[in-house]
Parts: C-alpha cells; structure tokens; sequence
C-alpha cells in the first residue's frame, strides 16, 4: 500500500459504504461530491473573502495606472505601495483556490480505480481477477479496472476472490458494484457514434451525458462571474475567451475518454459548485461592503495626498523660480552658450554616424575611400626644399610683414591728425524720425 492510498483511505472507504447501502454508482458518486464539497467549503469560502478586496481594488489600480502612463517601473513601485498600505495580497485569493484542486485531483483516482482503492486489490491480484473472469489484455492502471468491475457480479465474485487471493491479496473488501444509473451503464466509455448498433437510451444516454458536464460547466463560470460581481452597480469582471472555453472542452475530453461514471462526478461537481458560489455570495455580502467603504476611504485619502505633492511640487518650482533658477531658463542659457559646433555632424562624409557634439577639428579628419572603388592612391612624401626655395620663402615673409608694419603706421597717423566726431542729439532724431518714415512706409 503506497502512501497516496493511505492518505485517499477514509475517501475510498466513504464511497464504498455509499455504493454498498445505495447499490447504485451514480449515487454514490454523487453522495461522495456533496460530502468533498462540504468538506472542502471553507477552504472556498475563505478564497473568497481573499479576492473581495482584489475585486474591489480594480478602480483604485486603473487610476494608479492612468497616472503612470507607459513608466512601468514607476508602476510597478506604486502598485506595490498600494497593496503594502492596504494590506493585500494579490495572490491570496490564488493560493486558498488552489489548495481544493490539489485535493480533488487525487480523488479522481478513487473513482478510476475501484480494484485499487476501494477493494484494496494490488496490481498482481487485479491482473488475477482479470485472468479468472475472461478479461483479455487487461493492464493496470486507467479506467480499465472500471471495466474490470463492471464484469463482477454474483456468479463470478467466488472465483474472482479465490483469485485475488492465490494473487497474495485480501479478497475480504471485494463487492459487486451496480454500474446502472437510470437504465446508462456508467462504466462504458461514451462515443460520439452513438446511433451504432441501432439507437438505444443506453447508447444515446451515454452521449448526452459529457455534454451535459460542458453545459454545465460554462453555466457554473457564469453563475461564478455573477457572484463575484457582489452587487449591482459594479460591472462585471471580464473573463478570457480561452478561459471561459478550457472548462467545456475538458468537460468533453474528460467525457468521451473515460467511463461515463466520471462525468457523473463532473456534472455533480458543477451543480454542487452553482450552489456554492450562491451561498458564499450572500454569505460574504457583509464583507464585501465593509471592504467598499474602506477602500472608498483610501482612495480620498490617495487623492489628498497627490494634491499635497503636487502644491509642493508647485512651491518648490515658484521658489526656483523667485530665486533666478528657472530650469526653463537655464536650459536655454545652456543651449545660447558658444560651444561645439551643432551644425558639425551634417558636414563631411558619414554624417549619420556623428552625434550633435561632434568636433571636426578634435580629431584629424582621413579621407573615405570605398574599399569596393577605385584602388587608394600612394601618398607621395613631401620633398625637402632647396636652399633657393627657402631663401624665396623667408624674401616673401618679409616683405608680408613689412607691408603689415606701414599700413599699421598710416592708420595711427591718420587717428592723430583726424579728431573724433561726437554724435549730437539731432543726428540721433533725426535717424528715429527716418526710421519711423521707413517703418510708415
């Protein structure tokens, strides 16, 4: 016995006595959901009450937001505040849903393998069984022992107990179960050919049943949409397509892949689950309008505070101001200021690649050449000059520095002889009224 057998042991033991007093599967497979729900509601119920808050946060996050436009950074930071100073946790409402789904998973072993868990067969003494009733191919595991059972009634238990036990295994636990559920054997795997071998209600009632579960199962998400809208005036959270869609769809994969037994558990799980979202609905009604007025009472005081920031804000910019430290002003001081050449990365070849500070005279500037063009010319190095060619050289220096020297000369003789003409007031109205004249005309 392996641990997960121990640990389903008082499950499997529940459903046995259901399927022994009742002698009906469908029953007992419907009994032993209404008693998994029961068990398992508060866990619900208090993931509920986790995702009030969340519900109701939705508005304050949208806003949150809208003021943080595409800085997801300083989104982040903010959202992040707001849960601290709310206190809470986005995934609160996750983790108490998920535990329920780590306990109904298991049981569904329960259901797939009878021999197993409620008969306490091992893998030898089920494969025994198969042998002594005339199940050929059989294989441990899946919904196969489902079949297997099917095939024990009253004539063939002695020998299949007496097979059990030549097996090693205990046949005490070992029952017959009743498969019929309204005249559909639940341990057949439905199939969409249903009109096959002539149209019966065993055959037709074996195709209904899966879509039924996914039926059921998009009604059960819209009853859920509804109950977590929790009261009028807030609109209904939206849901995804693929979302709303993956509950249907294993609905009918669950439905046409196994023995019709384990869509009777889904179609109890889905009205059992209706019934649960109504109760916890009105059950949590209290807390949902607790958490409106609360978060009602964060949301001025966030509005409060974001007037304060912005009046500061607002005071320190005036007193930059007053004190001559306008930033507008100094970013257009900045840009007056004689620097670098901007018009410098438009000229010369690879303009594209210079940026607004470029300097050309930084660096030396090497000519481009296209290495698929025309082959680089060889530089010639320079010759040295001749002692002819440099006394013509130093010759022209001189007389260039001469001229210079009389011309500076003239220009003071000329400043001293010459007084300075003071301009009178006259001349300075009259060149007003001749641009008054000008601007006139």
């Amino acid at each position: 016995m392996d641990i997960w057998q121990i640990l389903m042991t008082p499950f499997s033991l529940l459903l046995k006595l259901f399927c022994e007093v009742f002698n009906s599967y469908g029953i007992a497979l419907f009994l032993f959901t209404v008693v998994i729900k029961i068990i398992l509601f508060p866990l619900n119920l208090k993931g509920k009450k986790s995702m009030i808050k969340m519900n109701v946060v939705n508005e304050q996050i949208k806003e949150i937001q809208k003021r943080c436009g595409n800085d997801k950074e300083r989104y982040n930071q903010e959202v992040q505040k707001f849960y601290t100073e709310n206190n809470i946790n986005p995934m609160g409402g996750c983790g108490w849903s998920m535990i329920p789904l780590f306990i109904l998973w298991p049981l569904y072993a329960i259901i797939r393998r009878p021999l197993k868990y409620m008969m306490s067969l091992t893998e030898q003494a089920t494969a025994a069984v198969a042998d002594a009733v005339g199940m050929t191919g059989f294989t441990a595991g899946g919904s196969n022992e489902l079949i297997l059972s099917s095939m024990l009634d009253a004539e063939n238990l002695g020998t299949a107990k007496a097979a059990a036990t030549a097996a090693g295994a205990s046949a005490a636990g070992m029952f017959v179960i009743n498969f019929d559920f309204f005249g559909i054997d639940l341990s057949k795997v439905p199939t969409w050919k249903f009109w096959e071998g002539g149209i019966t209600w065993g055959s037709l009632g074996l195709f209904l049943l899966p879509v039924i579960s996914a039926g059921l199962s998009v009604v059960t998400m819209l009853v859920t949409q509804r109950t977590n809208q929790m009261n009028k005036d807030q609109a209904p959270p939206k849901m995804n397509l693929s979302l709303i869609l993956m509950g249907p769809v294993m609905s009918l994969w669950i439905g046409f892949a196994l023995p019709a037994g384990m869509c009777i558990y889904w179609i109890a799980n889905s009205v059992l689950g209706m019934v649960q979202e109504i109760i916890c609905g009105r059950l949590l009604r209290k807390d949902y309008e607790a958490a409106q007025k609360e978060m009602e009472e964060q949301a001025k005081k966030a509005k409060e505070a974001e007037k304060e920031r912005r009046r500061i804000a607002a005071e320190k910019k005036a007193a930059a101001i007053a004190a001559g430290k306008d930033p507008k002003k100094q970013k257009q001081k900045k840009k007056q200021e004689p620097g670098v050449d901007k018009s410098a990365s438009r000229e010369g070849l690879r303009a594209y690649a210079r940026g607004r500070a470029y300097d050309p005279n930084r660096y030396p500037i090497t000519p481009y050449y296209d290495p698929d063009g025309p082959a680089k010319p060889v530089e010639e190095e320079p010759k040295e000059l001749t002692e002819e060619e440099k006394e013509i050289l130093a010759e022209s220096n001189r007389s260039l520095l001469d001229q210079a020297e009389e011309a500076e000369k003239a220009r003071n003789q000329q400043a001293a002889v010459e007084p300075p003409v003071e301009e009178s007031a006259d001349d300075g109205d009259y060149e007003e009224a001749y641009a008054e004249d000008g601007e006139e005309q």
